[in-house]
């Protein structure tokens, strides 16, 4: 019970982040020409040999016009069981507008939603190419395809114990709001 009131607690503060920003060029129109952090909101589609939904909310700094880098954490499911991701996560903007075309890649750790003492979780990974759109100066929409990997661990009791490992290849597709 207290996990799932920490996780809850984390969930709100990341949802209550604000953006902060410093100019760093004197240039008017480009609106992603600004440092400082941000606040992205994705909810999407992850498939492969299992479908499910997926929400990751991702506190991060933009470091400046091309590099960005956030902390992030969400929900999705896998063969029935629900999971924390608690991950790291780069970006790459390919242009200096406030459109532009990105790549991202993340890593980081599957936490079991319910703590029934079999599910240990696991390891994750992945990589995105997407499209920032921004329609103002501090809010924008983004969408994405990517890829996902998964090394999961179930361990299981009985008449003999033993340790389940199972790999998961999954793409993902997600549209999200981006705050900064």
């Amino acid at each position: 019970m207290k996990k799932r009131i920490a996780i809850i607690f984390v969930v709100l503060i990341s949802l209550g982040g604000y953006a902060q920003s410093e100019t760093i060029s004197p240039v008017v129109n480009e609106k992603s020409s600004v440092s400082g952090f941000y606040n992205r909101v994705n909810l999407g589609i992850l498939g492969g040999s299992d479908v499910s939904a997926s929400f990751h909310v991702v506190n991060g700094y933009r470091i400046n016009e091309h590099w960005s880098a956030g902390f992030g954490l969400g929900a999705e499911n896998f063969r029935w069981n629900s999971y924390v991701p608690l991950f790291l996560e780069g970006n790459y903007s390919l242009l200096s507008s406030g459109s532009t075309p990105f790549v991202n890649v993340m890593a980081g750790y599957l936490l079991p939603f319910r703590n029934v003492g079999s599910e240990k979780g696991g390891f994750t990974c992945g990589g995105n190419l997407g499209f920032d759109f921004f329609i103002s100066d501090h809010f924008g929409i983004t969408t994405s395809v990517g890829y996902r990997f998964a090394i999961i661990s179930t361990e299981t009791n009985g008449w003999d114990d033993f340790l389940n490992v199972q790999q998961a290849n999954r793409y993902a597709i997600k549209f999200g709001v981006i705050f900064k």
